[in-house]
């Protein structure tokens, strides 16, 4: 099997052949807006992944560009994203202490596996398996997993120091075990850092009120030395970018973080691609899902390198970007050139910054994403896809969340799988008013009794051909012992667009059996799939040729032919076909079953 493989080395070229001074100026709007909503959300959500303050920006910088430089879409905004820095701590969680030089150097080996995981589904093109998680698991987990973040933020805006988990349950009662321990400048602190974010956005969608908070309350801090009063500040932040190197980790440490990173690769790339494709189609866009994931595997690299954590495209930057009509992906860059020359020259402006600022940047982020509503509106249209959606919100209260998200796909799976290992068998009949073929059990007409047709309604493959197997030989069976003169077994395979081997095995063994009870096998509509696999298996053996056919009508046609007429006309009390009339007397009248 040839295995196509594409990677664009330039795709940034594309845009620059026709790039002008207009376009500029919009990417430059749009870059440096957006800087100012990364830079404060970066250094908070650096906290959401037990990481310092700082590393949120290093996470930023470099990322950022190389993700636009080799991804496709103008407008997605990569960098720390609340979800996926909460998801990688899940996965670090007992490995070592949040924020230790181990902590940070696990961070690294995680960004560099997510990296990889990224960039091999964008290499190989098998963007199609983050499909795989349904939308049923993902409503569930992002309501539980903002349940999360905002109670993992409490600690900083009450004062205290709390346990660090994404287990719902021990986090709220060490928070009540501690209720005692608040501090009221820092909840003071934080009240104000939220409430200017709010208004802001109340007076203007466009206001960094992020940014505003950031400077309000590190003036306050600074001019009423807020740390005295138990204030926890962001203290030292080193100047530049740390030198790149590759985080050590043994093999033992790379094999258990394998799981979590593919969880926090697959919903990072949900993320990325649902982003991406939203924006694309609103703006018209041509874009490119693979080079897409190739840019995001690149940023989680380098951010890997640069002592980052794993990163992600971001719904609420990537719709600024949109918003402010940026027009090529230079405006990325520019954002993370911005988030640079921040880190260069900036940095010690940082210092007098509340931590409790920055908890009210992540809060004010993921507040409206608690919505179990929804799980409750998916239960009403589908009570699968919302018990799968509950039990996923449910699983966070006991479980790290990469391990209830893991839970969550798996049943989702699970019930789309056991639904196939019963498919839908309909046993067919032609309706006498309409002269269609019609469900002949649940419109209860009459069916010919020389004549079982059977149409199995999706694909027959290991784990529910038995149950076909078992199906059509039973009704078979239970003709016979009513006494019925049964002599074809027609089956319409009009809707198997896929059998694999042991489907096919399994209906050769049937075609055997039925021969054993005097039933011949006949087979209508095969899919030009499928005909392949069945003349592998020499399925002439099993089947007379001459039963194989294209069409319904042919079929019935046919099968007539060879029918028993004198049983037809003498002891058949019902006319299911329009030929059944050709051998009836002139004065029957067919039997209507009620």
């Amino acid at each position: 099997m040839r295995v196509n493989i594409s990677f664009d080395l330039a795709p940034f070229s594309r845009w620059l052949s026709d790039y002008n001074r207009d376009k500029l100026t919009r990417d430059v709007i749009a870059g440096l807006t957006v800087a100012a909503v990364l830079v404060p959300q970066s250094m908070a959500y650096a906290l959401l992944a037990g990481m310092p303050p700082i590393y949120g920006l290093y996470a930023s910088f470099l990322p950022t560009i190389v993700a636009s430089m080799f991804g496709s879409s103008r407008f997605l905004a990569t960098g720390p994203v609340a979800m996926t820095a909460l998801l990688s701590a899940s996965v670090l969680y007992g490995m070592a202490e949040p924020g230790s030089d181990k902590w940070i150097n696990l961070m690294g080996v995680l960004a560099l596996m997510v990296g990889f995981i990224r960039l091999t589904v964008g290499l190989f093109k098998l963007g199609f398996v983050v499909e795989l998680i349904s939308t049923s698991v993902i409503t569930g987990f992002i309501s539980a997993g903002a349940l999360v973040i905002a109670l993992s933020q409490a600690g900083h805006i009450l004062g205290f120091k709390i346990t660090q988990s994404t287990l719902i349950y021990n986090v709220i009662v060490d928070i009540l075990s501690k209720v005692g321990k608040t501090n009221l400048y820092t909840v003071g602190v934080g009240v104000l850092a939220y409430a200017i974010i709010w208004f802001s956005r109340k007076v203007h969608p466009l206001i960094p009120g992020a940014l505003l908070a950031v400077i309000i309350t590190s003036v306050l801090s600074y001019f009423y030395d807020l740390e005295r009063f138990g204030v926890a500040i962001v203290g030292s932040v080193p100047q530049g970018i740390p030198t790149p190197s590759l985080p050590n980790a043994d093999y033992s440490t790379i094999a258990s973080l394998w799981g979590g990173a593919m969880v926090v690769a697959a919903f990072g790339l949900i993320e990325a691609v649902a982003i991406a494709k939203r924006l694309a189609v609103q703006s018209g866009d041509k874009w490119d899902a693979n080079q897409e994931l190739i840019g995001q595997g690149i940023a989680n690299i380098v951010s890997g390198l640069f002592k980052g954590f794993p990163v992600g495209g971001s719904f609420s930057r990537s719709a600024l970007n949109f918003q402010l009509s940026a027009k090529t992906p230079l405006a990325s860059m520019i954002t993370g050139a911005t988030v640079g020359i921040t880190l260069f020259l900036l940095a010690p402006a940082f210092y007098y910054l509340p931590k409790a600022t920055l908890s009210a940047i992540v809060l004010s982020a993921v507040i409206s994403l608690i919505r179990p509503q929804e799980i409750i509106k998916l239960y009403k249209i589908n009570r699968v896809d919302g018990l799968v959606a509950g039990v996923t919100f449910i699983s966070v209260f006991f479980m790290e969340l990469w391990v209830a998200l893991t839970l969550g796909t798996l049943i989702a799976l699970g019930s789309f799988v056991y639904k196939t290992m019963y498919p839908r068998l309909v046993v067919l009949t032609r309706n006498p008013q309409s002269q269609t073929f019609v469900n002949a059990e649940r419109e209860n007409l009459p069916e010919c009794p020389q004549i079982l047709y059977i149409r199995p309604n999706m694909p027959i493959y290991f784990a529910n051909a038995e149950y076909v197997y078992e199906y059509v030989l039973n009704k078979v069976i239970e003709r016979r012992t009513k006494g019925k003169p049964l002599k074809f077994l027609l089956l319409d395979m009009e809707a198997v667009n896929y059998i694999d081997a042991t489907g096919v095995s399994t209906l050769m063994r049937l075609f055997d059996e039925l021969k054993k009870h005097k039933v011949e096998p006949a087979l209508a509509n095969i899919a030009c799939d499928v005909y392949p696999l069945l003349e592998r298996i020499n399925f002439d053996k099993h089947v007379d040729i001459e039963l194989i056919f294209d069409s319904k009508g042919q079929s019935i046609v046919e099968l007539f032919n060879k029918l028993d007429h004198e049983y037809c006309s003498k002891k058949c009390p019902y006319a299911v076909f329009r030929e059944c009339y050709s051998v009836k007397p002139a004065e029957f009248k067919p039997v209507v079953v009620l």
